[in-house]
């Protein structure tokens, strides 16, 4: 991992930020940009804040979420980047298909044998706006739910949970959903780190995240459902049975409930009376003064899967046809290309699984007849046919000149080298 250090201008002996670059790179970057610590260079001089970079440009035309390394939810405004102690989170656009996301006692969602306290204690945004899930004294279910208008595509529904009296809660996807006619559903367990247990239905697949203050992110993914009308459940639950009689007092909290199209969830997306779409992050740099040869490295972490062949760290002349950059594949393999004259020069990938949640380091060279990349200290193989493109124009954190296909990545720090590494500087610079 890259260190942190000290990261101020040199003065009074400390250490500036080119040579703490230096240092953790093995070799002094042109440009350079530590994300967790919001501090650049350009031209190797210190500029001081990400959005100080010459010619940065960013653009994202709604709000947004992104979380700290303590797993507090930090909310952006439009039009700004997300940059936290964790990185800066760049994401392809998803819509929350669910009304009312943090308002759960308003219609249209609907509570059954239980109530709904507003806003009763603070949310992981830190805001007072989590609402409370009470059951009564009936022996019965004790559920809130929402009738969601569903697409046919896969869906992922997640919900911010914490415990209070009850520590256990069950969301159900109706039968009704699937061409199978079966429900998919899951327990999620709100004490320690969080875990899951009865999983029911064909291809579901869960997960439970662990933030702060006590909260949980949990999230049901599911595969394929009919494009209809369908009744979601999130209810409480005693030893794993969620049919039992109530005391009329006890519950927990929800906060941020969310139904997206897409496999995996992707961050908070509030809603009111209307579904949202979050528009992707498009972080880039114009005029980047380099030209190729030239090498580049960013340290990412996954939050999820990507759901296709995304680019992470992209030069190009603001065109497809002259381009070099560094990939995640939805086979999680990472990728190194080039592209000049329009025709396709160079595409290897290394055999690797990218899990979700680790940080990893992926650098790549682009020279005349040498074309090479590292992940995590690992040799690609070296093609050793490539013509060069044009001088690069741009270079994009994510994304294409359409503004699409971001990886949906915490971003931790990139370089850019106007050199060509070698081998041996690959390895260095990634390990």
């Amino acid at each position: 991992m890259w260190r942190a250090r000290d990261r101020t201008r040199n003065r009074g002996g400390t250490k500036s930020l080119l040579s703490s670059a230096t240092v953790q790179l093995g070799t002094a970057p042109l440009h350079y940009w530590d994300f967790t610590a919001n501090r650049a260079l350009f031209n190797s001089v210190d500029v001081g804040a990400v959005t100080s970079t010459p010619n940065w440009s960013f653009s994202r035309a709604s709000t947004g979420y992104a979380q700290t390394l303590a797993g507090t939810l930090v909310n952006f405004g439009s039009g700004v980047p997300r940059i936290t102690n964790k990185g800066l989170l760049v994401e392809d656009a998803r819509t929350n298909l669910l009304l009312q996301s943090q308002t759960l006692a308003t219609a249209p969602w609907t509570s059954f044998q239980a109530s709904i306290t507003a806003d009763a204690t603070a949310a992981p945004d830190g805001t007072t706006t989590a609402d409370k899930l009470v059951e009564d004294t009936s022996t019965n279910t004790h559920t809130c739910a929402q009738t969601v208008t569903l697409t046919a595509s896969v869906q992922t529904f997640s919900i911010y949970a914490k415990a209070a009296e009850r520590t256990q809660f069950l969301l159900f996807v109706p039968s009704a959903a699937f061409a199978d006619v079966t429900a998919r559903s899951v327990f999620f367990n709100l004490t320690g780190s969080g875990s899951t247990s009865g999983l029911s239905g064909s291809g579901a697949t869960a997960s439970i995240e662990a933030l702060a203050n006590g909260w949980y992110r949990c999230i049901l993914n599911v595969p394929a459902t009919l494009a209809v009308a369908a009744l979601i459940q999130y209810g409480l639950s005693v030893a794993g049975a969620n049919n039992y009689t109530g005391n009329g007092t006890s519950g927990l909290f929800l906060w941020g409930a969310q139904v997206e199209a897409a496999m995996g969830a992707s961050s908070y997306i509030t809603t009111t009376t209307v579904t949202v779409t979050r528009p992707g992050d498009t972080p880039a740099v114009s005029s980047p003064g380099v030209n190729y040869p030239l090498s580049m490295c960013y340290e990412f972490v996954r939050p999820l899967d990507p759901v296709a062949q995304v680019q992470s760290l992209r030069f190009d002349d603001n065109t497809d046809n002259e381009r070099a950059w560094l990939q995640i594949t939805n086979t999680s393999a990472p990728r190194i290309l080039l592209v000049a004259g329009g025709v396709a020069q160079a595409d290897t990938s290394i055999a690797t699984t990218l899990a979700i949640g680790p940080v990893y380091k992926h650098a790549g060279v682009f020279a005349t007849n040498r074309v090479q990349h590292a992940i995590n200290g690992v040799l690609g193989t070296e093609d050793t046919l490539a013509t060069l493109p044009l001088t690069p124009t741009f270079l994009r954190f994510g994304g294409t000149i359409f503004l699409t296909g971001q990886p949906f990545v915490y971003i931790r720090r990139a370089a850019v080298f106007n050199t060509a590494l070698t081998d041996a500087a690959l390895q260095r610079a990634t390990t």
